[in-house]
């Protein structure tokens, strides 16, 4: 997957776009469990760029519901 053509900034900005629609939805999203699952096997081939994204955004990826809102964010910015 091509994530060395994603705009960080950009890409940060979805991301809390993605996690408040989680957060104002409990969670209760179609593709959560999806995309959290996804995650762990995104983060074992891209590691590089979750550690970008992690070091700009300045905080780790710690709750499912951030790694659904990356994963989210991820399939947003890929099309």
């Amino acid at each position: 997957m091509k994530t060395n053509t994603i705009n960080i900034e950009k890409f940060e900005s979805k991301f809390n776009e993605n996690y408040k629609f989680l957060y104002d939805n409990s969670d209760n999203v179609a593709g959560y469990k999806e995309a959290v699952t996804a995650f762990d096997d995104f983060l074992n081939t891209n590691s590089d760029f979750v550690k970008e994204f992690v070091i700009f955004r300045g905080d780790a990826i710690m709750s499912d519901r951030e790694a659904a809102a990356f994963m989210f964010t991820l399939d947003d910015m890929m099309w």
